[in-house]
């Protein structure tokens, strides 16, 4: 079980990509920080604004203003620096290539007026102009920052 201010996560793989999914809804692209550590633990940070939060006398509060935080191990070596990252509704889609050793990194999640992002050197399953079917629709998508 996770902590009220812990991040769920979907973690899934193939032969050659470990996957991570994470709802952010109400997050903003650049309140989102993805590190990868050399011992291979993941860590995803986001930090929610509520302004003036503190003077409101709740009755009930089930919903919280962060900042959240979540760190899982990850089960195989991947290479953050050419992972792939794209947050659109809400849901940050993290895929990182498998590799023989962890390569760590940090990624921030920033906005481009691409519906899908990209890092250098790994295309992926998802991400990069080419597979982006409406790439002048105006929505909001990541790049990412190494």
């Amino acid at each position: 079980m996770t902590d009220a201010t812990a991040i769920p996560i979907n973690l899934f793989q193939n032969d050659r990509e470990l996957m991570v999914v994470a709802p952010m809804p109400g997050v903003a692209p650049e309140d989102i920080s993805i590190d990868v550590t050399d011992d291979g633990h993941l860590t995803l940070r986001a930090t929610q604004h509520g302004e003036g939060q503190e003077r409101i006398d709740y009755l009930v509060r089930e919903w919280s203003y962060g900042p959240y935080e979540r760190t899982v191990e990850l089960p195989c070596a991947v290479d953050a620096r050419r992972a792939n990252v794209t947050f659109g509704n809400g849901v940050v889609a993290i895929t990182f290539p498998k590799a023989g050793v962890t390569n760590a990194g940090r990624m921030l999640v920033q906005r481009t007026g691409q519906s899908r992002g990209m890092t250098a050197g790994h295309r992926g399953s998802r991400g990069g102009d080419e597979d982006d079917p409406t790439p002048d629709d105006g929505s909001s998508a990541t790049t990412v920052v190494v």
